[in-house]
């Protein structure tokens, strides 16, 4: 995470895109309502956010200082929300007189089951995950100079990639979504590559070039965007030489734009905090779509859900913050 004095607004912005994206995408699913260009969303969305933390990833003092800090990060707020919105509900609701299944209902510790209760939380596991794999691959050629090291890393987390794509398009899964992770190695990669050998991070805006450019990514997202599904790593055959162009196009577009843009009330907030949004996020849609789907249908319970989450969220924010930061990514538990 950017520390304060360091953070970059426009970033936050496009993470906020991103998290509107994710929320309107589980209300989409849970709703049984499509909303226009979702497979373009499908594209970029989850690629966006693999490529802004390969953006700013960092090796630290050394494999023990970046265990600590993903930890903190990312394993920490997974196990939170897991226990507590996942394998204890599952138990409490299928076996609540039944405490000789408590053992049945924690085998997502073992095995993480790719549907939960809390679903979305899955990613912060996952982006553990390439974390670590992705240390790896830079320690392998460290020893380089940095222009061949610069090329090996990328040549060996697409190798990794593709891997990853030929197990979803022969639809086998490994545990703890370390399919999902070998394909979405070259995302990360991406964003790696994007902060040392680009000048996006510290360049000035030029809005003729830059919106000329965002307009070409769009076409191309428009026209190689898949409906992949990287929570199952399931990637249709006939897309799978497009689920890295489309990825990169789409979250360039999203990047120049929000650039161009800066700041926006509540959008940049919301990215800013956009964890707690995913942990908490799924949940709040289960509980409308139960509760307004006896009345309206179609459309407008999709939009309905949609907005009242994200209002609910932003109620949330304040709240989770203070009570909750250590288990949310805003505080350490364990000293750095």
């Amino acid at each position: 995470m950017v520390e304060e004095k360091k953070r970059i607004q426009w970033i936050d912005l496009a993470k906020g895109f991103c998290i509107l994206l994710v929320v309107l995408q589980h209300a989409s699913e849970l709703t049984h309502v499509d909303y226009p260009l979702s497979v373009q969303a499908f594209g970029f969305r989850m690629p966006l956010y693999f490529i802004l933390s390969g953006l700013f990833f960092k090796q630290y003092e050394g494999i023990v200082g970046f265990l600590k800090r993903k930890t903190n990060k990312l394993l920490i707020p997974f196990l939170f929300f897991f226990f507590t919105t996942s394998a204890i509900p599952y138990w409490i609701l299928l076996y609540p007189d039944e405490l000789q299944h408590i053992p049945y209902a924690f085998k997502y510790v073992y095995r993480f089951e790719r549907v939960m209760f809390n679903g979305p939380i899955w990613f912060l596991f996952c982006l553990f995950e390439v974390n670590l794999l992705f240390y790896f691959v830079q320690w392998l050629s460290a020893k380089l100079s940095a222009k061949h090291q610069t090329a090996l890393v990328l040549v060996l987390s697409c190798v990794i990639g593709f891997a990853g794509l030929t197990l979803g398009v022969l639809e086998i899964n490994f545990p703890f979504y370390l399919d999902t992770m070998l394909s979405v190695l070259p995302f990360f990669a991406f964003g790696w590559w994007l902060y040392r050998h680009s000048s996006i991070l510290t360049s000035p805006v030029n809005y003729k070039r830059d919106i000329l450019v965002a307009v070409a990514c769009a076409v191309v997202l428009f026209f190689s965007a898949v409906p992949v599904k990287w929570l199952v790593n399931r990637i249709p055959v006939e897309g799978v030489a497009l689920v890295y162009l489309a990825g990169i196009a789409g979250t360039m577009m999203v990047l120049l734009v929000a650039k161009m843009i800066g700041h926006l009330p509540f959008i940049s907030y919301w990215g800013r905090y956009s964890i707690i949004i995913l942990c908490t996020h799924n949940l709040l849609i289960i509980m409308l779509n139960w509760l307004l789907g006896r009345y309206i249908s179609g459309g407008l319970l999709l939009f309905v859900v949609f907005v009242v989450t994200m209002f609910l969220c932003h109620l949330l924010l304040p709240l989770v913050k203070r009570y909750l930061p250590h288990v949310t990514a805003q505080k350490d538990v364990i000293k750095v």
